[in-house]
């Protein structure tokens, strides 16, 4: 039987990238346009997640790839977000840059070296989230070293940007949701690439897209009251 959770996590986000989206063509914000490219690559790579179930589509090399190159550079752009929102233009343009220049590596090698299509095959046979522990050595060191940076750089942006925020101001208590949607996937990566322990993967991975939405939509409703009071004081 496959694994639903993935696909439940690609309907999510991209719900959640509709809503980013929307308001990005609504106020125009840069912040907005990266976490809208951000998650759609997200919602794209868990429904790549969902068909390499056994009993789906299966890990084809080539499925593998595009899911690979996609999946890193997603939580540069969350990360290169939360910057270009709080941090200087200067450094949130470097930041990106170098976001940018990671993600087109990742890119050119991950399509372009060898990749072990035979144990590919063989992690896939059995348990989803067993097999992306078993296939995380598929592709060489060379490739994978994007992926590493990509991963625990934009991670650390997202999470101590929304902690960062939270501490400026406590009332924007929706950064505290923010910072848990970015600590969940990590720490389902971290269980699965470091500890071997993939039982909670997929779990994770959702529940990090759930409170990431859960914490957009505080800070929308945030903003919007911001505003509300702002307007009530001019018109007086």
């Amino acid at each position: 039987m496959p694994d639903y959770l993935p696909l439940v996590t690609a309907v999510v986000s991209f719900a959640f990238f509709l809503s980013v989206a929307l308001q990005y063509l609504h106020r125009g914000k840069t912040h907005q346009l990266l976490w809208s490219v951000a998650l759609l690559f997200y919602s794209a790579s868990a429904c790549m997640e969902f068909l390499m179930n056994g009993d789906v589509l299966g890990a084809s090399p080539l499925l593998f790839r595009a899911y690979y190159v996609l999946a890193a550079p997603l939580v540069g752009l969350l990360g290169a977000g939360v910057v270009w929102l709080l941090a200087r233009r200067t450094f949130a343009r470097l930041f990106l840059g170098f976001v940018v220049v990671f993600s087109l590596a990742l890119a050119a090698t991950g399509f372009s070296a060898s990749i072990d299509a035979q144990l590919l095959a063989s992690s896939f046979s059995g348990p989803l989230a067993n097999g992306f522990m078993a296939a995380s050595t598929a592709l060489p060191m060379s490739v994978r070293i994007f992926a590493i940076v990509l991963n625990a750089v934009g991670g650390l942006a997202l999470i101590g940007g929304a902690l960062l925020s939270f501490v400026w101001d406590r009332s924007r208590n929706y950064n505290l949701f923010i910072a848990i949607g970015g600590i969940l996937p990590m720490l389902g990566g971290s269980l699965l690439g470091f500890l071997n322990y993939p039982d909670a993967f997929f779990e994770f991975e959702l529940g990090g897209t759930v409170f990431l939405f859960l914490g957009f939509m505080l800070s929308s409703r945030y903003i919007a009251g911001r505003d509300r009071a702002k307007g009530g004081h001019s018109n007086r």
